[in-house]
């Protein structure tokens, strides 16, 4: 069964597209936790910059799932809130600035809120 989790960048002023993440039910939370630490690990001298930390999560999660499922991108103009969720892992927004993640929506990295 998969489970589903939709992911967003921002710096405060800048939005990334939608990704969409569908993948191995209870393995989500690990899963997103360590492609984020990828992500970061290789942006670290990049700096914020919303759209490579975008684009680079994308390819990471591409190599990560190949294939031509269970990963999608869609034009997001609005921070995602917990009404965008499918359920599951719920919406993540990551401000690239400090790399926090604001989590609704879902169970966030927490299944036992």
């Amino acid at each position: 069964m998969g489970d589903r989790a939709l992911v967003q960048f921002t710096d405060g002023d800048t939005l990334s597209p939608c990704v969409y993440l569908h993948w191995d039910g209870d393995q989500m939370q690990t899963l997103l936790a360590k492609l984020l630490d990828q992500t970061q690990d290789l942006m670290k001298t990049r700096g914020p910059d919303v759209a490579y930390v975008a684009a680079r999560f994308v390819g990471i999660c591409h190599e990560a799932r190949p294939g031509n499922l269970s990963l999608g991108l869609w034009n997001q103009d609005t921070v995602l809130t917990a009404g965008d969720s499918h359920g599951d892992a719920g919406c993540f927004v990551i401000d690239v600035r400090n790399w926090t993640v604001a989590t609704v929506g879902g169970y966030g990295f927490d299944t036992a809120a």
